[in-house]
């Protein structure tokens, strides 16, 4: 039986216009889950992929055939398409999770309206002109497949962010439109006075199909959209943090230079006064003024963290100062290399960031001689970030909640974190233990391919 069914299969089922529609969801699916929008195009690889691909989506079509014809069902004929697309979006796609499961969805609905559609014209055009072979509208609709894939295409989501709101209305749309047409399938399959109606108002359900597309295509450009002005928001937060940093910098270092002039002119005033005694011989006095003077040099001028890494110290130093001004004891260990793969904006977002939090909290929280314990240090070829601070939480809770007045900025800190973290193929992540709540990150050195020379220099 299984072998009749395969004969069936290949000599009335397989035929020219289902092997382009084969082609043509392997070249969607390809286009939108494997190649990353911006990266070189190879075609080789693509051609090679989407040939694979294909042949995936015959053998499931085929196996599903054989269970169908076996178990005298009719299932329909997407499953194979959904089931190929899903377990090439989780096997072979780079995407973030979000991004897999809407274009996942994406691809589905759009091959799912697309055959139905080329399809319900093709019946309704076989009404009404003798002999006209179905076959060129189903072709057409598997081009048209391609082409609102290329659509899609040009305009990403997976560029950026996606939240769960995001997921959820595309796939809530792009899902239900697609288990309409399955639905629809089934009962046509099953139910002759069906048939005979679908084929009697082919034109009105055709309409419905690319109203529901539209409808689709809009849902998709309007997560676009928003995706898109939520990481413009977020570039300009950042860009505002780094001229509030550099500002602070800059502030930070005249006050230094300030501190130097001041001990210029002490310095100037005690050589004064030590040549004036040499001169009216009084030995005895600038030897008691020398010991007194030698006991104020073991005064610091300024605690300062000097790691020997530019970026690192003057990030390190800004969040110091800031400690500091709050009366906060800021505990830091650094050793790492003299230089690093990282960008000084990136440095100064992410230690920022998770030292600043850090300090706020124990601002707000009101904890008494507080301190906070900052570690900077190479782990294999892993820049690593430990930042502890007392807390009376018992638990992190949910990912992004705050006191803070504005719950906005600390939601775009915390994607500014996870951005830095991410364009280096890096880790975050914050847990309460024993009473302190502790921030982690680590940064690859090798995120562009490039290692680092670990030659470390002199830590704080």
């Amino acid at each position: 039986m299984v072998a009749e069914i395969i004969e069936i299969f290949f000599t009335r089922v397989f035929d020219l216009s289902l092997a382009v529609q084969l082609l043509c969801v392997a070249v969607s699916t390809v286009l939108l889950l494997g190649v990353p929008s911006g990266t070189k195009f190879n075609p080789l690889k693509f051609a090679a992929e989407v040939v694979c691909l294909a042949a995936i989506f015959l053998v499931l079509n085929l196996t599903i055939t054989v269970i169908a014809g076996v178990a005298r069902l009719f299932v329909g004929s997407y499953w194979n398409y959904l089931i190929g697309i899903v377990l090439y979006a989780f096997v072979r796609s780079k995407h973030s999770i979000a991004a897999r499961v809407t274009m996942a969805i994406v691809v589905f609905s759009v091959i799912v309206l697309m055959a139905a559609f080329g399809t319900i014209v093709g019946n309704m055009l076989e009404n009404h002109i003798g002999k006209f072979d179905i076959a060129i509208t189903k072709n057409i609709s598997s081009l048209l497949m391609v082409a609102c894939s290329v659509v899609f295409y040009l305009y990403p989501v997976y560029r950026y962010e996606m939240n769960a709101s995001s997921v959820a209305l595309n796939a809530t749309c792009n899902l239900l439109s697609a288990m309409l047409f399955i639905v629809y399938e089934l009962l046509r399959a099953q139910n002759f006075s069906i048939e005979y109606a679908a084929r009697m108002f082919s034109g009105y359900i055709s309409i419905v199909i690319v109203a529901m597309l539209v409808i689709n295509m809009v849902t998709y450009f309007m997560t676009y959209s928003t995706c898109r002005e939520r990481e413009r928001v977020l570039f300009y937060q950042a860009e505002r943090q780094k001229s509030r940093s550099l500002e602070e910098l800059l502030s930070l270092s005249e006050s230094r230079l300030a501190e130097l002039r001041e001990v210029r002119h002490d310095v100037k005033n005690q050589y004064a006064y030590m040549q004036t005694m040499i001169e009216e011989g009084r030995y005895d006095d600038l030897k008691k003024y020398f010991e007194e003077l030698v006991g104020t040099f073991s005064r610091p001028l300024g605690e300062m963290i000097e790691s020997g890494n530019l970026f690192i110290d003057s990030a390190l130093n800004l969040e110091l100062s800031k400690a500091r001004a709050v009366g906060i004891k800021l505990d830091v260990r650094v050793s790492v290399p003299h230089e690093l793969p990282f960008s000084q904006n990136g440095i100064l977002a992410l230690f920022t960031n998770v030292i600043d939090n850090a300090i706020e909290a124990c601002v707000r929280e009101k904890v008494a001689d507080a301190q906070i314990d900052v570690v900077v240090e190479m782990r294999g070829d892993y820049l690593f970030l430990c930042v502890t601070n007392p807390t009376k939480k018992t638990s992190v809770g949910e990912e992004g909640q705050t006191s803070k007045r504005d719950k906005r900025l600390h939601g775009y800190g915390m994607r500014i974190i996870r951005k830095v973290v991410k364009k280096y193929n890096g880790y975050y992540r914050c847990f309460v233990k024993d009473g302190y709540f502790v921030s982690e990150a680590l940064l690859d050195t090798h995120y562009d391919g490039k290692p680092v020379k670990h030659v470390t220099r002199g830590g704080v």
